[in-house]
C-alpha cells in the first residue's frame, strides 16, 4: 500500500517530505522547492492541513507532524471513509424486498409454487448455492452423511466464507463419527475460527435439512438417493415446522471446538477489549482513554494483536479479525 492509497497524491507527498526536512517551512519556500505557484503551494498545504500531515506554526510557516502520527491520522481518515462506504452499501440491502415484489407479481401464477421439485445433483447444487447467496441473517443445516470429499469441501469454502464474512450466522449439525475423518474434522474446525457453529449429534435419525433465513427450506425427495433431487420449500407452516425441528436437534447436540473464537485464538481479555476498540475508536487516545490505560500502554496492545493476526495496519487488523469471527 502507498500513500496514494490513502487518498495522498505524489505533488502532496512531496510536499509532506519537504516539510519534514525543513522544520520552518513556509509556503513560499515550499512552492520554490516544488516548483510550483503560490495559489497551488496554499492549496496543497491547506489539504495537508486537513488530512493531519501539517500543522500551522504561525501565518507565515508550518512543520509537518511526525509520520507515526501522521499515518494514523491517514489511516483513521481511510477507515472513517470505508465505514460510510460499507454502510451505505449495507443500506442497498433494503432495495432487495422491493424488487423481488415487482418480480414476483410480474410471473404468472402458479410458476412460483411454495413447493418446487428440483432434479439431479447439479441443479439443486445451484439452487443451494442461489439461496444461500441471497441468505441475510441465518442459516442452519442438518447434514447427516460423511466424511465429506476434498471436492465437496473444496466447493463448499467459498460459499460458506462469503456468507459468513457478511454477517450470516451458520449452525450446522452433523454426524458425531464424522469428525473422525481428519479433513472433515479440520475444515469445520476453520469454519468455526471463522464464527461458524457446530455441533454433533449421536445416536437416533438425523434428516438432511438446510434452511435459509427461516423463510425457505431444502430437503432431499428420497433420504436414500440423493440423485433423485430435492423440494424447496416457502410454505410457512412446514418451514416453521423444519424450523423447529432443527432448534430441537440442536438444543441436544454437543458444540465442536470452543464457543468463543477468540479463546482458540488465545487472546486475552485486554486483547479482545482492544479489538472492539479498534472497531470505533479512530485515535489512539480516544482508545487509551476508554481502557484506562496510557496511550503508549494502548499503542502496545495494538502491535501485539496485530502481531497476532500477521496485519500490516489497523485497517487490516480489523478487517483480519472480522474475518476469522473474533469480532
Amino acid at each position: 500500500m502507498t500513500l496514494a492509497d490513502l487518498g495522498l497524491d505524489a505533488t502532496a507527498e512531496r510536499a509532506y517530505r519537504h516539510c519534514l526536512r525543513d522544520k520552518t517551512m513556509t509556503a513560499a519556500g515550499l512552492a520554490e522547492a516544488l516548483h510550483l505557484d503560490r495559489a497551488e503551494t496554499a492549496g496543497i498545504v491547506r489539504e495537508l492541513v486537513r488530512l493531519g500531515l501539517v500543522r500551522q506554526v504561525d501565518a507565515q510557516t508550518f512543520e509537518g507532524l511526525d509520520p507515526a502520527i501522521a499515518l494514523e491520522n491517514l489511516i483513521s481518515l481511510e477507515i472513517a471513509r470505508l465505514r460510510d462506504q460499507v454502510g451505505r452499501l449495507d443500506a442497498c440491502r433494503s432495495r432487495i424486498g422491493p424488487l423481488c415484489e415487482d418480480f414476483t407479481a410480474a410471473a404468472p401464477r402458479g410458476t412460483r409454487p411454495d413447493v418446487q421439485h428440483v432434479q439431479g445433483l447439479d441443479r439443486v447444487r445451484e439452487k443451494l448455492d442461489e439461496l444461500a447467496f441471497f441468505a441475510r441473517r441465518e442459516i442452519m443445516g442438518l447434514q447427516p452423511s460423511g466424511p465429506w470429499s476434498p471436492e465437496t469441501i473444496s466447493a463448499a469454502r467459498p460459499l460458506d466464507l462469503r456468507c459468513l464474512r457478511r454477517g450470516v450466522r451458520m449452525r450446522t449439525v452433523v454426524r458425531a463419527e464424522i469428525l473422525d475423518d481428519e479433513r472433515t474434522r479440520s475444515y469445520l474446525l476453520d469454519l468455526c475460527a471463522h464464527g461458524a457453529e457446530v455441533r454433533t449429534a449421536e445416536g437416533g435419525r438425523l434428516e438432511r435439512l438446510i434452511l435459509f433465513d427461516r423463510t425457505v427450506f431444502v430437503a432431499p425427495i428420497d433420504a436414500e438417493d440423493s440423485k433423485r433431487g430435492a423440494v424447496v420449500v416457502s410454505q410457512p407452516g412446514q418451514v416453521a415446522t423444519m424450523v423447529s425441528l432443527f432448534e430441537r436437534v440442536w438444543r441436544q447436540a454437543t458444540p465442536v471446538g470452543a464457543a468463543d473464537p477468540t479463546a482458540r485464538a488465545g487472546l486475552s481479555t485486554t486483547e479482545k477489549q482492544v479489538l472492539a476498540i479498534l472497531c470505533q475508536a479512530d485515535k489512539d487516545e480516544l482508545g487509551a482513554r476508554e481502557m484506562g490505560v496510557s496511550v503508549r500502554t494502548f499503542r502496545k496492545h495494538v502491535a501485539d494483536v496485530m502481531a497476532k493476526l500477521g496485519a500490516a495496519n489497523r485497517f487490516q487488523t480489523a478487517l483480519l479479525a472480522k474475518e476469522r469471527g473474533w469480532i
